[in-house]
């Protein structure tokens, strides 16, 4: 974070800590509104960040870059569908409108006043996240299989608390997001999202203004954006200026042409059929943190990771040392907030030395496996796949 924007976020540590933003922006004073260079980007973000594209910026790290209870800023991966905006805090205003009593317009300083200000810790993963994994090749940023997703803390107001001061409307069904991400040509759809209402009335979907205890970077969103903990991260509009309510889900580009799914699995390498879905809820998902791949060890091997699923619990978790022909439960931490993902631990004891795999897969408490491979689609979404490393156990 450069000095002048470190200097202008003090006292904005936290959610509740919103309103003691100095009234003058001194980054606005130095710098026009426009858009922000990826550079300064790239350098908020550690050294093992993988840069998967440049225009738009895409980013994520390797699972062994995971291994935190909550993801460190620095390490959350990064998905812009158009640029990064540079946003002045004090002139940005949010506004609702469609099917409300009454059109809202705030600043983030309202929303701070007015509402009752919440923390949280949350899931958010790209629709694509994994999508290498899939054979034959699926459309768009080749995501690793273990990139893509993080679980920071996020702080801000519900979303349900913002309607209901509008009013809803009998008939509003869905609740759409708009960014202020400008596209690379003028005539580039802007990014709209919208979620069913019962999705926006959730307590902990939120328009947030914080991740981890700081002000939103500006490739995450600064000064506003939705968090829908759980969804695709499509659904958690950044740069958020705009929400309405409407009486049907959100006609365009980034509902109907892109985040997509079939109904039913359909054969590998087919166009997505008329019928598909728009992609909501990420299914049941784990992956190993600890240790690294490859990695030479000694003695006992304590692996660790972290699991998760869109909606519900995670049930167990469970780790194969013989290509998944016999599985034992993993150790599970207690259950944090609501959309937040789990550690989990497996001692591992080998009976001599030599090359070991360690595969894990999670189940949720509808019942549901992650499977060894998951249906392929057209875009490549929700790669759920059972991960696995392998290391080098010495004498």
């Amino acid at each position: 974070m450069d000095k002048s924007r470190r200097q202008l976020l003090t006292g904005a540590a936290s959610a509740g800590a919103l309103a003691s933003l100095p009234a003058a922006n001194a980054l606005a004073q130095q710098q026009p509104p426009g858009t922000v260079s990826n550079d300064p980007i790239k350098a908020e973000k550690v050294p093992a960040m993988q840069w998967h594209s440049e225009r738009p910026l895409t980013g994520s790290v390797p699972a062994h870059e995971h291994d935190f209870d909550v993801t460190p800023s620095h390490r959350m991966y990064v998905r812009n569908n158009l640029l990064t905006p540079l946003i002045d805090i004090n002139s940005h205003r949010l506004t609702v409108k469609g099917l409300v009593d009454k059109e809202l317009t705030l600043s983030v300083f309202d929303l701070s006043k007015s509402f009752k200000t919440v923390s949280m810790q949350g899931m958010l993963e790209c629709a694509g996240s994994g999508r290498t994994g899939y054979q034959p090749k699926a459309s768009g940023t080749p995501w690793l299989v273990t990139g893509g997703m993080g679980c920071p803390k996020w702080g801000g107001v519900r979303l349900s608390d913002v309607l209901k001061a509008a009013g809803v409307k009998a008939g509003a069904a869905h609740v759409a997001g708009q960014g202020g991400d400008p596209g690379m040509v003028p005539t580039a759809a802007p990014v709209i999202r919208s979620i069913p209402m019962a999705k926006a009335m959730d307590e902990n979907t939120l328009i947030a203004w914080s991740m981890n205890e700081e002000p939103l970077p500006w490739v995450h969103g600064y000064p506003l954006r939705l968090v829908v903990p759980g969804w695709v991260g499509s659904a958690s509009t950044k740069w958020l200026h705009t929400i309405t309510l409407l009486d049907a889900p959100f006609k365009g580009t980034y509902m109907d042409s892109s985040y997509r799914v079939p109904r039913t699995p359909i054969e590998p390498g087919t166009k997505m059929p008329p019928d598909a879905v728009s992609a909501e809820s990420w299914p049941i998902k784990s992956m190993i943190t600890w240790p690294v791949p490859n990695a030479r060890v000694k003695g006992a091997v304590t692996v660790r990771g972290r699991a998760w699923v869109g909606e519900g619990l995670v049930e167990r978790v469970e780790i194969s040392t013989d290509e998944g022909k016999s599985w034992q439960r993993a150790q599970l931490a207690p259950v944090g907030d609501r959309y937040a993902w789990r550690t989990f631990t497996y001692e591992h004891k080998p009976d001599r030395p030599g090359y070991v795999t360690f595969l894990a897969r999670a189940w949720d408490d509808r019942g549901n496996p992650q499977p060894a491979i998951p249906a392929w689609n057209p875009l490549g979404y929700f790669w759920n796949g059972w991960h696995r490393v392998g290391v080098l156990v010495e004498a």
